[in-house]
């Protein structure tokens, strides 16, 4: 009976001086399997934040396509064609030598009214008003251009008179409505020959 005491106590002191080493690396064990994902979140976390920071500083948008300048020179303004019939409402019109009202026009003043009418400041003369906007190769001309030639003796290059495109024709010749001193206000064409002797270019006025 006593030897199975002995023995029984033996066990006990046995099992114990085993167990009590093995409890800490068990919690150890333990521990580090949940202390590991919270390492492994906060190694890996601020990794993606800044790969997510990095692709947006990074991203750029795709830009369409650009064409080419568009110029106003490459349309007709939608107001020439009311200068155009305010112009013709004018037909017949005497000429007036420096006239510049419905009264009577000379050729610089009836311009610079028509384009006045239209919020374009002209300036006074056909001269000056010829140092106005930008220069139109005849095969460029549209309604609306200024139109120059030069004064009564002809065979000169200085500017005399003016009028303003009002059709331009298939041929590549233009019709123009002017103030003339014979006629008043009148449509003529590039062909004639009084005109076509005499013309010295065109302007372009839009601003």
């Amino acid at each position: 009976m006593t030897g199975r005491i002995f023995r029984y106590i033996a066990l006990l002191i046995f099992g114990f001086v085993f167990a009590v080493p093995a409890m800490p690396l068990s919690l150890k064990r333990q521990k580090a399997t949940v202390e590991e994902p919270q390492v492994n979140r906060l190694l890996l976390v601020p990794e993606k934040e800044s790969m997510h920071l990095a692709y947006i500083n990074t991203w750029q948008p795709e830009l369409p396509a650009l064409g080419g300048p568009v110029t106003a020179d490459d349309e007709m303004p939608e107001y020439i064609g009311d200068m155009i019939s305010h112009a013709k409402e004018f037909l017949g019109l005497r000429y007036r030598r420096g006239g510049k009202t419905p009264k009577g026009f000379d050729c610089s003043g009836f311009t610079g009214y028509l384009f006045g009418q239209f919020g374009l400041k002209l300036n006074a003369s056909s001269r000056s008003q010829f140092l106005q906007g930008d220069a139109v190769e005849s095969d460029a001309l549209r309604p609306g251009d200024l139109v120059f030639f030069s004064g009564r003796r002809g065979g000169t290059k200085i500017v005399g008179h003016v009028g303003m495109v009002v059709e331009i024709h298939g041929d590549g010749t233009f019709s123009f409505i002017h103030s003339a001193n014979s006629s008043g206000i009148t449509i003529s064409h590039s062909l004639e020959p009084y005109y076509k002797s005499r013309f010295v270019g065109a302007r372009r006025v839009s601003e």
